[in-house]
């Protein structure tokens, strides 16, 4: 009958206020739970249906507890190097063992309070390890095997639990050398390939044709960096107006002397490190002055790659620089420069060779590398390349080592190109005291370091564990991984303020933190419980209102009973 169906109705209500005051009561005694989300009761009616219009039947009320998980809580500050807050979607991906097998559980949290266990491994208050990726020096990502992989994805067996001790002295092998300095613009340049004349009579101010049996219309050519010019000899020029004909080619240049008589005309290449060859075109007016054949002549390079590391030829200036190998050894390399023509440098990096230093048979003489510098007319650089042309910005040079070393692979920073700040092109300078200083160091940078043991640890906002070591070296050994899902809210609660993934949560994937949707990491922050407590407290007087409300259903349809029980007495 409809009293009973009141009462059970009202029954169903004291039921789901009660475990809505639950739910409740949970909030609030969770509420300085660091990453603690709260929940929320909701309710729904629970419908009887009626056999006929003119009827009703009391069903009730169904109570239905719902999690916000996906709801962010407050950021607070702290002095731990190691915990952790997520700003964002996301939650930190935990075990309950530090080393866990394949079949062991996957639990995942907001709960960043992280401290390092007796083994240095990463776990929060709860005893739940944090896992992630395990990194090179760079901060590229590892698989377990130690072979680089990628996030986005699902496979947690590249994941690893921290363990701050993972690398416990550390040495820095030199990747990165930067230079800043000024070469001297007035240096006296290597002299290239010459030729000289060397037949007799010559008068430099006469005309030319008519002389030596040389016509007007004889040619000769002249061929630089692939590129051939024609000199013509024209009714009137003298040989002083053929050297300026010849000078104005590029890579070559000539001289006539003047005395009068024997006269001589002197070719010779620009830049010390290029072939100029001369040709005979129309006759033969090269033979005619003299010049040493068989022609085509070619005007030999006078440098070559390797002069300043075997000392056949002096440098202009030297930089001495310490690095450092892999196993944290020092070495003192020297960039070599000569000037080899207008705005045209070549550089030696060189260094010792034989036991613990460069491998003699990789770096004869010592030459670890060697390449040009050309610079513009205000003086900045315009390329770097190396003597088979290949441009040597962000490319780095190898030096192999003869102690056991890896292999070092080493960038040469001379700064951007056609802006001055790094190597530079001028004048010679003056100091204070206005002495000439031909060549200035500003500053020469090297990346590397000897061998350091840990004195640090700490997460970064990039979301790796990076770790210090006393010779200043700050190096990445590891990267959180953030996990995401569909719907978040949907997890099951579990204890130890974890979650675990559920068919309606949709699976999880593996994100670096702050891409691809996942929330940023916060260093030494915490998130605090999304628990507001005057809303609490607030809805404890409203289920408590409607907790007494139900009550009164139940004593009313009592009452009602008792009424009809006494119809019949």
């Amino acid at each position: 009958m409809s009293l009973f169906g009141a009462m059970i109705s009202g029954v169903s209500g004291l039921n789901a206020q009660s475990q809505n005051l639950g739910v409740i009561s949970d909030n609030i005694s969770n509420l300085n739970t660091i990453g603690y989300k709260g929940t929320v009761g909701r309710f729904s009616t629970l419908v009887t249906e009626s056999a006929t219009d003119t009827r009703y039947t009391p069903g009730g009320v169904q109570f239905h507890p719902t999690s916000l998980i996906s709801k962010q809580g407050l950021l607070q500050a702290t002095s731990s190097r190691t915990a952790a807050a997520i700003s964002g979607d996301g939650f930190f991906v935990v075990r309950d063992v530090a080393t866990p097998g394949a079949n062991d559980e996957l639990f995942f949290t907001r709960a960043g309070d992280f401290k390092p266990d007796d083994d240095g491994y990463l776990k929060n208050t709860a005893g739940y390890y944090i896992q992630g990726w395990a990194t090179d020096r760079e901060g590229q990502l590892l698989d377990q095997n130690g072979n680089a992989t990628t996030s986005n994805s699902s496979a947690v067996t590249d994941l690893q639990v921290m363990d701050i001790n993972r690398i416990l002295t550390a040495a820095a092998s030199t990747t990165n050398i930067e230079f800043g300095a000024n070469f001297n613009r007035d240096e006296t340049a290597e002299v290239g390939g010459t030729n000289v004349s060397t037949t007799a009579g010559i008068d430099a101010t006469a005309a030319l044709a008519g002389q030596a049996g040389i016509a007007a219309g004889d040619s000769f050519d002249i061929t630089y960096n692939g590129t051939t010019t024609t000199i013509t000899i024209t009714a009137g020029e003298t040989l002083q107006d053929i050297a300026n004909e010849i000078s104005a080619v590029t890579g070559v240049t000539a001289t006539a002397t003047s005395t009068g008589t024997n006269d001589t005309l002197t070719i010779t290449g620009a830049f010390a490190d290029q072939d100029v060859t001369i040709t005979n075109n129309n006759n033969t007016p090269l033979t005619a002055l003299g010049f040493t054949g068989p022609f085509p002549a070619t005007l030999a390079a006078t440098y070559q790659a390797g002069d300043l590391a075997d000392g056949s030829i002096a440098e202009d200036n030297t930089m001495p620089v310490t690095i450092y190998d892999s196993l944290g050894s020092a070495h003192t390399v020297n960039l070599q420069v000569i000037k080899l023509g207008q705005n045209r440098w070549a550089f030696e990096m060189t260094g010792e060779t034989g036991a613990d230093q460069l491998d003699p048979a990789s770096h004869p003489d010592g030459l670890i590398e060697s390449g040009i510098m050309t610079f513009d007319g205000a003086g900045n650089l315009t390329s770097v390349n190396n003597t088979a042309g290949d441009s040597l910005i962000d490319n780095p040079i190898t030096a192999t080592w003869s102690n056991g070393a890896n292999e070092s692979e080493i960038t040469l920073d001379f700064g951007t190109i056609g802006v001055g700040d790094g190597i530079t092109q001028f004048g010679a300078g003056s100091d204070a005291n206005g002495n000439l200083v031909e060549y200035t160091t500003h500053f020469i940078n090297q990346d590397g370091a000897q061998a350091g043991t840990m004195v640090n640890y700490a997460f970064t906002e990039d979301g790796f564990l990076q770790v210090e070591f006393a010779n200043g070296v700050k190096r990445p050994v590891y990267k959180m991984a953030i996990a995401t899902f569909e719907a978040p809210d949907e997890m099951e609660n579990h204890s130890g303020n974890v979650y675990r993934q559920t068919r309606e949560s949709g699976d999880y994937l593996l994100r670096e933190p702050g891409l691809n949707g996942a929330g940023n990491v916060v260093a030494s922050a915490l998130e605090g419980s999304n628990v507001d407590l005057g809303t609490e407290f607030t809805n404890m007087i409203v289920t408590q209102r409607a907790y007494s409300a139900n009550t009164k259903t139940i004593t009313t349809t009592d009452e009602m009973l008792d009424e009809l029980i006494s119809i019949k007495r």
